[in-house]
């Protein structure tokens, strides 16, 4: 759960990203929209990425990326052509949980 400016927590006890410093050490998450627009820019993205990250993963839910990035278990999350209803709730838990979410 998150509360803006009261931090963001799992069953009651805090959580926090995770503390790599370089793409390198990096697990990233990353989906890919039905379009044949949002999967060629996630081939880029692919190809882009995997041979600087540690590994490229893809669970299917926006959610569960987004929460998993706020609690650590993984580093960071990217999808081309999402809706804000997508990634709202996960944009408010990464931010209280010390992390940064961009455009």
């Amino acid at each position: 759960t998150a509360a803006k400016n009261q931090g963001a927590k799992m069953n009651g006890e805090p959580i926090a990203v995770g503390k790599q410093s370089t793409i390198g050490d990096a697990i990233v998450a990353m989906g890919s929209p039905p379009g044949v627009e949002s999967m060629e820019m996630s081939l880029k993205g692919i190809q882009d990425l995997m041979p600087k990250c540690r590994t490229i993963r893809m669970l299917g839910s926006a959610a569960i990326m987004l929460a998993w990035v706020a609690n650590g278990r993984l580093t960071a999350y990217w999808e081309y052509d999402l809706s804000s209803w997508d990634i709202a709730a996960g944009a408010l838990l990464i931010t209280e949980a010390g992390g940064k979410f961009t455009d």
